[in-house]
């Protein structure tokens, strides 16, 4: 533990002056000189406050050392994150999880040393979550398989359809690793270079889970072999990684083309000798696991382990405490009221014959409701969530108090990672803002966007949803750490609670269909809540969450089938959304009815968005103090 040891990125300034102080060396005065009186010049004054943020700084430098990657997805400096660290990848076996478990703990027992009462600002909100963060990553990794973590929870296998190196690694290369010298590169092909250890440490991973009975459902399996089958199905020197490469070491001013051209060559080598030999090397490690997968989706398949970690998910992503029944039962009555306002809708635009589900998916199937699936198709519908960008934000700052000055960047899924990614998602903007936030979205079909549906997509990827939320976090000057921790209870429940904000901001007024689209979104999250549960709680299969999603919401069989397949790999993170939503919804109904008039819906916003993403029990409390502070 080194919480005597405060080495720090924001309080070196004082601690520099108290070392210059402590070890500064004095002669003698001569003889026959008379002793010159000194000026004794008092040490600045560190508060509780400030070492405890020295104390957070230092446990988010610990981590990133260790994770090479995450410190490049935030665009952190050398100085925190280790010399060179761009041209490394962190650990993924044995000896890294035990190093993940053991970080943990230290950092539960350094900050349960220290005096909450003491501690003020950002400072108090700080302790608050890093304390939640590391009792909720103390509780996950008292269970021995899928990894481990220095906060948080997670998915119980480490290779599915959606998580694993195999999709984390390429993307990150191409998206956010820098590529502005010839450094640069040369981080990037060292980098290519330890694909091969970083799979072979996560096939020891696998391999372990598995003896332990903990495999992935085969769906899952296959999804992750037809994800690296896809990804390595053409010559080296035609993949992602080297074209990506290529093209970026092309735009680097400072290089000769003979530099170029060595450099491009020594990436695709890297792909070939390296990279796609440690590909197959894990995809016939999970080959071998197809004997021991099954087809039960739940994690309940797990036994007792299964049913303990389900709780402990649920409880991570913002139950507080209800069992999977509970959440099963608000679900069906969140489902119930959401269907009788779409019905309401549906019955004043003349379409009453037949289910919610079925006659809101027959809107989508209208002709002048769809886009072609063809390039030209692909290309006019991101036109036209751009021109939704442009036209919420023109109303913004009348309904928040801050508004990000990072740019938000729409874009394709790139069409290797497709056919099991989600149907739309978010990037964070790097610390230093020199990458904007990008709004993602899957394009394999464009039948899985209807145009009625796009709104309500954009306003919770983009704005007002995650890219306010984390884009404001990452401007706010919040200690790095805070930067570093998720909370999709809070971070996806601000992004469904957008939507229905940008209704109130009348985005959908004389849009009755849009406003169909909206109401829907919010009906396929209170669905999550019943598949969810029912998935892992009362041992559904995943065809019969398939067909109740399918009666529910209308979407194609397609799209929820993939979203199924997300929610049995992931317990718990499907129900977060609602209930995020359902806790904002109240507390900023609460400050309504206490404040009365003078209650201010930018003030309110602020409060909720700039303090950064919080657990939710920290996020009411904060609420409550507000709304005190607001009648004072």
């Amino acid at each position: 533990m080194r919480g005597s040891t405060i080495l720090t990125f924001r309080s070196a300034a004082a601690l520099s002056l108290l070392a210059l102080a402590a070890c500064g060396e004095r002669s003698a005065p001569a003889e026959h000189e008379a002793p010159v009186e000194e000026t004794v010049v008092a040490a600045p004054e560190i508060t509780a406050s400030a070492a405890f943020i020295a104390i957070a700084d230092d446990h988010a430098a610990q981590v990133l050392r260790q994770s090479p990657e995450f410190a490049t997805s935030l665009g952190v400096s050398e100085e925190i994150a280790g010399a060179g660290y761009n041209g490394r990848l962190g650990g993924y076996g044995f000896e890294a999880n035990q190093r993940a478990r053991q970080m943990n703990e230290a950092f539960l027992q350094e900050i349960r040393s220290v005096e909450q009462s003491a501690l003020e600002g950002v400072a108090a909100t700080t302790y608050e979550v890093l304390r939640d963060a590391y009792q909720t990553g103390a509780q996950r990794n008292q269970f021995d398989f899928g990894g481990a973590t220095q906060w948080g929870s997670g998915s119980p296998y480490v290779v599915t359809q959606l998580t694993g190196p195999h999709l984390f690694l390429p993307r990150l290369l191409q998206t956010q690793h820098p590529m502005a010298s010839k450094q640069n590169a040369e981080d990037y092909i060292s980098r290519l270079s330890e694909f091969g250890r970083v799979f072979d440490e996560v096939i020891e991973t696998i391999s372990g889970d598995a003896a332990l009975g903990v495999v992935p459902p085969y769906f899952a399996i296959n999804g992750a072999l037809g994800s690296i089958g896809g990804f390595t199905s053409s010559p080296p020197a035609e993949n992602p990684l080297a074209t990506t490469f290529a093209q970026k070491v092309g735009e680097i001013g400072a290089l000769n083309d003979a530099e170029k051209s060595d450099l491009t060559a020594r990436a695709a080598e890297a792909v070939e000798t390296v990279v796609y030999p440690a590909y197959a090397r894990l995809a016939a490690a999970l080959e071998n696991l197809k004997p021991q997968a099954g087809g039960e989706a739940g994690v309940w398949r797990l036994g007792d382990a299964g049913e303990a970690f389900y709780q402990h998910a649920l409880n991570s992503y913002g139950a507080g405490g209800k069992t999977g029944e509970e959440i099963h039962q608000l679900g069906l009555s969140e489902v119930a009221r959401i269907t009788a306002e779409m019905d309401a809708i549906l019955d004043a635009e003349g379409l009453s014959d037949g289910s919610v589900a079925s006659r809101f998916e027959a809107i989508g199937k209208r002709a002048n409701m769809r886009y072609p699936n063809t390039d030209e198709g692909r290309e006019a519908l991101l036109a036209d969530l751009n021109v939704q960008v442009n036209e919420i934000m023109a109303q913004a700052d009348a309904w928040f108090g801050t508004l990000p000055e990072q740019s938000v960047e729409v874009r394709r899924i790139p069409v290797y990672e497709q056919d099991t990614a989600p149907g739309g998602y978010y990037s964070s903007p790097s610390l230093d803002g020199s990458r904007p936030g990008i709004y993602w979205i899957n394009l394999k079909d464009t039948a899985d966007w209807p145009k009625h549906t796009l709104k309500t997509l954009t306003y919770h990827e983009a704005v007002p949803g995650h890219h306010f939320q984390r884009s404001l976090e990452r401007a706010a000057g919040l200690p790095l750490i805070r930067n570093m921790l998720g909370y999709s209870e809070f971070s996806e429940g601000w992004a469904l609670y957008a939507e229905q904000v940008a209704a109130e901001m009348g985005m959908y007024d004389d849009d009755p269909y849009g406003n169909l689209g909206r109401l829907q979104s919010e009906l396929f999250r209170a669905a999550r809540l019943v598949v969810d549960s029912g998935l892992h709680h009362k041992q559904w299969t995943r065809e019969q969450a398939i067909d109740y999603m399918l009666s529910v919401t209308g979407d194609t069989r397609a799209s929820i089938t993939r979203e199924i397949e997300r929610y049995s790999v992931w317990p718990g993170q499907a129900t977060s959304y609602k209930l995020g939503m359902l806790k904002i919804t109240e507390l900023r109904a609460k400050a309504e009815a206490e404040l009365g008039a003078a209650f201010d819906i930018r003030a309110f916003h602020d409060e909720v968005l700039l303090p950064g993403a919080m657990p939710l029990p920290v996020l009411d409390a904060r609420i409550n103090r507000w709304i005190e502070a607001q009648k004072g």
